[in-house]
């Protein structure tokens, strides 16, 4: 049975269908197929993998471009309940590339925010605060950056709304995907600044998404959104005005091969999606494994419409205060001093209010990479700038490129070592680094950038290149994207950067339709009590790893105990008080004790040859809290007369029986004959006579 759009009621499948599943062997968006697509500037949509069954969506994100967003979403849409298992994966995770994955309705979007114009920003240490030109409409937990701002420092790319105050249009923030913010102390020109809202669902009325915003493989945004409302977060507390970042298994994305030209990359995890109309909840597991799922989040209190339909969506987004390369280096020279004049290829844009970052001179040893954000110290030209750039020197650098450095962040991606020279034979470029390249493997796309000879001359290898091998100094390339270099080309000597761009990747797609009125004995995610078939339990049993009580041996509560096994012991244990839980006991094989035989190292036997009225001991006083138990007697009179065997707790008679004259006895003592505390257990004879007998019993409190 199926229902409209608009129904209050669920889709039931009985089948439990798979109405989309998706492999990624190939892509061919925007043609009537599965998927639809918006491209980002300078962006990458490719279908990717060759070998050992790897196949894979890559979404690429230039490196180049702020405020820039790709888009892949299916073509079709589904009604609630879905199921929706993803394989996942990332090159690499950086702040201001934030990863959306989304399930969304299809209807109408909500009206996009503008930018906001901001009349005064300033910041004391870790707080931020502005105030725009006019009502901003923000609330708490709002994401946020900032851009446009004169002093690089303040346009931040990722921020959380703290506080406002509407009556002075006013906001604060101390945070966001990766925590607080660097500490400034400064009121710069709001001339040019503008607010952003980082779209937590695009433009969606209902749905929920998992966003990967920090820098972390193991954190990721959760956010939840029902008839148009605020986007929810994941977390709670404190949290709510600062990090949304919620722990989730890594994203990393790993080579199944290292073999040259092999493109193997595969995800470490798998995550999954149950969205209904009475709870949403977000978990993962590690990939082929047979162990459970790890519950991430869940939400009751905000669920999207179950009257509508809903796509899955791909959203990756440059937020618009990125830390992006802006120019090339030509040259940079130093004499005598730490304060390079350093030319580029085109005008900077760069102040003395502006700090910058500094990557790919082939003389790593004079101008190292820098990612600590440096402040311009003099614009000597609409090209030409003076920076302190590495230790005192003379010498000339060529190659690589500077970034304004936006809220204090490094350009993401940047290799740490810097390239000395290139060649190409049959299509493939080879750069060689100054150290080893690290991190890369086969099927990253990267951007060469800056490549610069060392007469100044532009090399033209600038552009996008997928890894094809990465073997310690040298790395093998080969252009994509519409990046076209030679067949052949002899060793250059060149400078420059190699970018290792942020490519979201998705191993495949699988959406399921069901009836929540299927039975899971299996609960998934596990341990989710919502989720469990119910069984009607008349006590409150409880359960940690094996099977055990809630309450220790000898311990005050009664009732709790499931002592359901035998303790082997080879000693007495201490002594418990009355009405008090006791743990069955055995021998070290497992032998169950009862009454009236004890542990083999507790018994004991005894054999006396008796002539007088003076008592003898069977056992000596066993110590405090101890007592002696008799079980078995056996006695025979030698003598001329008849005699009485008596047994005596210390001098206190217990037992007493008459022994005729050579008639053996045996005497077994189901209540047994027992001693008080730390008493000797005696006998004796009535009168003076020969009489030879056998004592058997344990020791125990």
């Amino acid at each position: 049975m199926s229902i409209t759009a608009g129904s209050a009621y669920h889709y039931v499948n009985p089948k439990n269908v798979t109405p989309f599943r998706e492999a990624f062997e190939t892509y061919t968006p925007n043609t009537g197929g599965l998927w639809n697509q918006s491209l980002g500037s300078g962006d990458l949509v490719l279908a990717e993998g060759n070998a050992l069954g790897a196949s894979y969506l890559d979404i690429s994100k230039s490196p180049f471009n702020a405020g820039t967003e790709t888009i892949v979403e299916t073509a079709e849409s589904w009604p609630m309940p879905i199921e929706l298992s993803l394989g996942i994966h990332r090159s690499q995770n950086a702040l201001g590339q934030e990863f959306s994955v989304e399930v969304v309705d299809d209807g109408t979007p909500i009206a996009a925010v503008p930018d906001i114009a901001v009349s005064v920003i300033s910041q004391s240490t870790t707080t931020l605060t502005v105030t725009t030109a006019a009502s901003h409409g923000l609330s708490i937990g709002q994401c946020i950056g900032i851009y446009g701002c004169a002093d690089s420092r303040f346009n931040y790319a990722s921020l959380v709304v703290a506080s406002v105050n509407p009556t002075t249009n006013t906001f604060t923030c101390t945070a966001g995907p990766t925590g607080n913010i660097p500490s400034v102390t400064a009121t710069p020109s709001a001339a040019g600044v503008f607010v952003y809202v980082r779209r937590r669902l695009g433009l969606a009325n209902d749905g929920t998404s998992m966003i990967f915003e920090s820098a972390t493989a193991t954190n990721a945004s959760f956010y939840f959104r029902s008839n148009s409302g605020d986007a929810f977060p994941g977390v709670t507390g404190a949290a709510l005005t600062g990090n949304h970042s919620s722990t989730v298994a890594t994203n990393a994305s790993v080579a199944l091969s290292s073999s040259p030209f092999s493109y193997t990359l595969s995800p470490t995890s798998e995550f999954r999606l149950q969205m209904a109309s009475d709870k949403i909840q977000w978990f993962d597991s590690a990939v082929d494994v047979a162990t459970g799922t790890t519950q991430r989040v869940i939400r009751t209190s905000i669920c999207p419409s179950p009257g509508k339909r809903y796509r899955l969506r791909f959203r990756v987004t440059n937020n618009k205060g990125l830390t992006v390369p802006n120019v090339r280096v030509i040259s940079a020279t130093k004499s005598g001093t730490t304060t390079a004049t350093v030319v580029f290829d085109r005008p900077h844009g760069y102040t003395t209010s502006d700090l910058v970052v500094m990557y790919g001179s082939r003389d790593q040893t004079n101008f190292p990479n820098n990612a600590t954000p440096t402040a311009v110290l003099s614009v000597v030209s609409p090209t030409s700038i003076t920076v302190v750039w590495g230790a005192t020197t003379t010498g000339t650098g060529n190659g690589g490129f500077m970034a304004r450095a936006q809220g204090g962040q490094a350009a993401q991606g940047v290799q740490a070592t810097a390239v000395q020279s290139a060649s190409i034979t049959n299509g493939v470029l080879t750069l060689v680094g100054a150290a080893s390249w690290s991190g890369l493997l086969n099927g990253d796309f990267v951007n060469f950038f800056g490549g610069y000879d060392t007469l100044g001359v532009d090399a033209s290898l600038d552009g996008v290149y997928r890894v094809t091998n990465s073997a310690t100094t040298s790395l093998d390339l080969v252009p994509i994207g519409g990046t076209v270099i030679p067949t052949t080309l002899a060793s250059v000597n060149i400078g420059g950067a190699v970018i290792r761009r942020t490519s979201s990747r998705a191993s495949w797609a699988r959406l399921f339709s069901y009836s929540r009125e299927r039975v899971e004995f299996a609960t998934r995610p596990q341990g989710d009590l919502t989720g469990a078939v119910p069984v009607q339990v008349t006590n409150t049993p409880s359960m940690t790893g094996n099977v055990q009580g809630a309450q220790a041996n000898n311990a005050t509560t009664v009732p709790q105990p499931i002592l359901g096994s035998i303790v082997g012991v080879s000693a007495n244990p201490t002594a418990g008080t009355t009405a008090r839980q006791q743990q069955a006991i055995g021998t070290l094989i497992g032998v169950p004790i009862s009454k009236p035989y004890a542990i083999p190292e507790a018994g004991w036997n005894a054999s006396l040859a008796l002539t007088t009225t003076t008592a003898a001991a069977i056992q000596g006083a066993p110590g405090a809290g101890l007592k002696r138990h008799c079980t078995a007697v056996q006695a025979i009179n030698t003598g001329a007369a008849a005699v009485d065997l008596i047994i005596l707790d210390g001098a206190t008679e217990r037992w007493r029986i008459t022994l005729p004259i050579n008639v053996p006895i045996a005497f077994e003592l189901p209540t047994e004959i027992t001693t008080t505390a730390n008493t000797a257990l005696n006998a004796n004879l009535s009168a003076a006579g020969t009489v030879r007998a056998n004592f058997q019993g344990y020791t125990a409190p």
